[in-house]
């Protein structure tokens, strides 16, 4: 096509997109297999021709049908156990005040030879027993406390206790009373998500290194404790 000056001006292809609404969507959100199928036409006027192009497979995200199983669980607690009499001695407190309101009567407590990460190795070291699982076929280890010993983490150190080889990733996770749940939902998250098939989760605090003695609320509550879980891939 000529404009005034004598100059030939090519047109402008025009594109027209049509979606074929070919999907499949799970409740997790997730695509299923086949996923949009596109067909983008392209016509230009200097071709008087059309041009179909099919992408071969859709780059939504697939579902991995895979789910989780606890094949083997420990716990640990410290020697030294401290019951409301006790305490009835250090605070205005008696066994059956404390037990009415809590239904706690004793409570863990770490001398000072004990540690928390002795307390969490003791804590997997039963569970990979349970299940009679090599450490070195590890994955992943979570440490879920808000009472590190260590401010960058004690995962590694448990990992490194514990003899595995493979050096399996490890890190800790904080969040206060919902962290072993956290720790949980973390390690089906990983399973479900690929290249995780045993994940070892621990929970450990100690509490009583925070506590403040001499405050009859709060006082009677909390003790030390770790427990552990091995968490496995399941095909369905």
């Amino acid at each position: 096509m000529a404009n005034a000056s004598g100059f030939f001006t090519p047109s402008v292809p025009r594109l027209r997109s049509k979606i074929q609404p070919s999907i499949g969507v799970s409740r997790s959100g997730f695509c299923f297999s086949g996923g949009i199928s596109r067909r983008v036409v392209c016509s230009s006027a200097i071709e008087g021709a059309e041009k179909h192009v099919s992408p071969s497979e859709s780059r939504m995200p697939k579902l991995v049908n895979k789910g989780c199983k606890l094949v083997g669980c420990g716990s640990a607690v410290p020697s030294l156990s401290v019951s409301n009499d006790d305490l009835s001695k250090i605070v205005d407190t008696s066994d059956e005040w404390i037990s009415v309101r809590t239904g706690i009567r004793n409570r863990r407590v770490m001398s000072g030879k004990e540690s928390l990460k002795k307390l969490a190795v003791e804590a997997a070291r039963k569970a990979l027993e349970m299940a009679d699982f090599d450490p070195n076929d590890l994955d992943l280890i979570l440490m879920c406390t808000s009472t590190p010993e260590d401010i960058f983490g004690s995962a590694p150190q448990i990992q490194r206790e514990l003899g595995c080889r493979n050096s399996p990733l490890a890190y800790d996770i904080t969040a206060a009373c919902s962290g072993f749940v956290l720790g949980l939902i973390s390690a089906a998250s990983h399973i479900r998500g690929g290249g995780f098939r045993n994940v070892l989760v621990i929970g450990a605090d100690g509490l009583s290194r925070f506590v403040d003695w001499t405050d009859r609320g709060t006082c009677i509550l909390f003790g030390d404790a770790a427990g552990a879980v091995l968490v496995q891939v399941m095909h369905s």
